[in-house]
């Protein structure tokens, strides 16, 4: 070949390139617009991009489209994740965002680094989260929205529990809201000669029947002059200017409805360009005005994804089995006697172990001691606000409980913890009643679970004979406790040393976050050369602990540990609380200190 065709083809090939390039580039989302400095998008630092690592177990993943537009942003996505935050306190808040142009072009502009999705669902993995809820802020389940479920189950395998909430526009009861909450919004322009007019995105997505279900709610609500267009889609801008100009209206209020007052609502919309919808409005003869706010900005919309998430939250649970609230006693009515016996746990969220568990407790309390008015106290705060979001429950804590009896004029109160071992919790109720001492006659507390040798004693020969089925020379049964740093914790081991000293050789006893640890009771079973494996808390209630830490499917669960060493495990999810022989070491305890103090 010579070099006059080695040229040419060079060039052909240079042509072809571009030509490829510009075709790939004008198909992608024209959201920056290139004049954008002569827009006022506000001050970066003033918004959280929330991608902060240091997390709890519960993660709430909210996730938008994005915007440029800082103000917006802030106005809108932070507002809304700024309620979502203050309605789910037990949940660690997060950004993602699925607009990677949006994200790349404020961390250039700005310095600010946002998460795209799978940036913040890695993090959440990193950051060791268990339970996963994803908000997305889209209106509709249009492809945006679909690529955020279907990249959420990728991710499947690496949370206990992962689901995404629903969109804003999910039923006609969330259109019917919606087209109420933006009325209210724009009713002063509502005087007979104004059409409102709401611009939305449209796609070529089946969801894009939205808008006219819009339309149609404008129309069953009596919003006549409310009118439904769309950027991209049908009803289109000619469908709208169609419908105001038969509607004889002299004005038209311009308001986006999109989550963030972007580049469709600065430019497409209130841009200056002959093709905005303002410049088309004012050339059909119409006085036009902007309205440049952001569904995310109202109150009203941020109230209702708050709702959508709540109704996620509440129908994950159900689906994790947490049981029914209202079979449930909280003991904290007024109306009592002298003499009351303050039941003081932990707590926990999960309704059916809470009845089965502490409530048996106070059940076998109250039997025992007739002359006394048992009442609860649970000191996890956490616990207490999520059973009072979810299920209306209200358990008072221990301040509030002891402030009631106070209240109530009780003379002489027994406090009667449930907890295994004189640990922090415990220690902390007794610091705690010593400012009461004052407010009553006798203030008197009683002892944990495991607070002698012949405790052990008892509770290892209880969880023996429940277990003693699976006692078959292949099986280890392996407790798990909650570990602590405080020297209480030293109980562990004795445990360890009671099974042994009563014969108990394929019985282990490790803890979740002390020791012996995983890796301890681990090598104990592999070196007994056992094939078989049965899991069970060692604790009061069968909680997040049994259920994650110990029975998750996650990798890092003692029954996926286990599994992954080639043992067959079988899980019992039952809380030391449900077993009548732990129910009355606790009344014997707490016999045994009232005779002491002359009750």
């Amino acid at each position: 070949m010579n070099l006059k065709k080695i040229v040419a083809l060079l060039l052909a090939m240079v042509l072809i390139i571009g030509s490829l390039a510009a075709c790939t580039q004008s198909q992608q989302p024209a959201e920056e617009p290139e004049d954008e400095e002569n827009y006022e998008t506000g001050d970066a630092s003033l918004d959280d991009p929330l991608n902060q690592d240091g997390i709890g177990v519960s993660e709430l993943l909210v996730v938008s489209f994005g915007t440029s537009f800082n103000d917006s942003r802030r106005l809108t996505i932070g507002a809304i994740e700024k309620d979502l935050a203050a309605a789910f306190p037990e949940f660690d808040v997060r950004r993602g965002f699925t607009a990677q142009i949006i994200i790349d072009h404020v961390y250039n502009r700005d310095g600010e680094v946002i998460d795209n999705f799978e940036q913040a669902m890695d993090r959440a993995v990193a950051n060791g989260v268990r339970n996963i809820i994803i908000q997305p802020t889209h209106l509709m389940d249009g492809f945006e929205y679909n690529d955020i479920v279907e990249s959420a189950a990728q991710y499947a395998d690496a949370f206990n529990i992962i689901t995404v909430g629903k969109p804003l526009l999910s039923t006609m009861e969330d259109m019917d809201d919606v087209a109420k909450i933006i009325h209210e919004e724009t009713a002063s322009y509502d005087d007979g000669e104004t059409a409102i007019i709401f611009m939305g995105h449209g796609t070529e997505a089946d969801s894009n029947h939205v808008y006219a279900d819009m339309q149609e709610v404008f129309k069953m609500n009596n919003y006549a002059n409310y009118y439904m267009g769309t950027v991209e889609a049908e009803p289109s801008l000619e469908d709208v200017i169609q419908a105001a100009k038969d509607g004889g209206y002299k004005r038209v209020v311009l308001e986006p409805l999109m989550i963030v007052c972007g580049d469709h609502a600065n430019n497409d919309m209130a841009g200056d360009d002959e093709d905005s919808w303002k410049s088309a409005f004012e050339k059909e003869g119409f006085e036009v005005i902007c309205n440049m706010k952001g569904l995310g900005e109202l109150q009203g919309i941020r109230d209702l994804i708050v709702k959508h998430c709540q109704e996620t939250i509440d129908e994950t649970e159900e689906d994790f089995g947490t049981g029914d609230a209202s079979l449930d006693d909280p003991l904290n009515q007024d109306n009592i006697g002298e003499n009351e016996l303050l039941v003081v746990s932990f707590g926990t969220s999960f309704n059916d172990s809470r009845v089965a568990t502490i409530g048996a407790i106070e059940k076998a309390l109250a039997e025992a001691f007739p002359e006394w008015s048992t009442r609860r106290g649970f000191t996890a705060q956490i616990i207490i606000d999520h059973v009072a979001d979810r299920d209306g429950e209200i358990i008072d804590n221990f301040e509030e409980a002891m402030d009631r009896a106070v209240a109530n004029g009780v003379k002489n109160i027994f406090i009667q913890p449930t907890h295994l071992m004189a640990g922090y919790e415990y220690d902390d109720v007794v610091a705690s009643a010593a400012n009461y001492a004052d407010a009553f006659e006798k203030v008197v507390i009683g002892k944990n679970l495991l607070a002698s040798k012949s405790d052990m004693e008892e509770v290892a020969k209880l969880v023996h004979d429940s277990t003693a089925s699976y006692d078959d020379g292949e099986t280890a049964i392996v407790f798990m406790g909650h570990g602590t740093e405080h020297s209480s914790n030293g109980v562990y081991a004795n445990m360890q040393d009671t099974f042994k000293a009563l014969g108990y050789d394929n019985y282990f006893m490790g803890t979740v976050e002390a020791e012996p640890s995983l890796e301890d009771v681990l090598e104990a079973v592999k070196a007994g050369g056992y094939k078989k494996v049965v899991l069970e808390a060692l604790m009061i209630v069968c909680g997040d602990h049994a259920n994650n830490d110990m029975a998750g499917d996650e990798e890092d669960s003692w029954k996926s540990t286990f599994e992954a060493e080639g043992f067959e495990v079988e899980c019992i999810l039952k809380g030391l609380g449900e077993f009548e022989g732990i129910q009355q070491l606790i009344v014997k305890h707490a016999q045994e200190v009232m005779a002491e103090n002359g009750f």
